[in-house]
């Protein structure tokens, strides 16, 4: 799995590049500031069942916090984001208060438009679960990845409103198929605050 990642990074990211590069654009000779650091509200969503009667219940709230720096001699529509998140979730029917976090880096793609910002990224890293909760885990640790996009809505100059969506995978193993269900996931929604200077 950790080799198709790695494959889908550089893909992803040539992929988008051509498409987004001439949709900027440029409004009174202003560009919209290039570093942006958001902090917002995040829920995690877990594993499609297709056989269950709610295939898409019991994720995890929390946070994600985000800073998108430009690259040196490299276009300006293309970016290395950070971010750092938490999920928590407490399930009374198993007796689990899971605490999950996430480092992840990779590239971001910007199309502004105006003062708005449409963008793709994919970003890599690891996440991390407190096995105290979670005993069965057979590693607390495992590789991370979030391939997604989202749209920076303009309030003013230098603040905007993010919305975005991942497909947000993680792979935590455990001897209990229940548990492994609720460790892990498959989509991310995040909404909050962006600061651009």
């Amino acid at each position: 799995m950790l080799r198709k990642a790695l494959f889908l990074l550089p893909m992803v990211a040539g992929l988008c590049a051509p498409a987004v590069a001439p949709a900027q654009v440029r409004q009174s000779g202003d560009t919209v500031p290039p570093f942006e650091l958001y902090g917002g509200y995040s829920y995690i969503f877990h594993p499609y069942d297709s056989t269950s009667q709610t295939p898409i219940t019991g994720g995890m709230n929390g946070w994600d916090s985000s800073l998108r720096v430009p690259l040196p001699v490299m276009p300006s529509w293309l970016g290395l984001k950070g971010d750092v998140s938490g999920s928590y979730r407490t399930d009374d029917k198993l007796d689990l208060n899971p605490h999950s976090y996430f480092f992840l880096l990779g590239p971001q793609i910007s199309a502004h438009i105006g003062q708005s910002t449409a963008w793709v990224h994919a970003l890599a890293g690891s996440a991390h679960l407190n096995n105290a909760a979670l005993p069965s885990l057979i590693s607390n640790s495992t590789f991370a990845l979030a391939l997604g996009g989202g749209v920076d809505f303009a309030v003013a100059n230098r603040l905007a409103l993010r919305v975005s969506l991942d497909y947000f995978n993680t792979h935590f193993h455990s001897s209990d198929s229940a548990v492994q269900q609720i460790a892990n996931s498959n989509g991310r929604v995040t909404v909050g605050p962006v600061f651009r200077f």
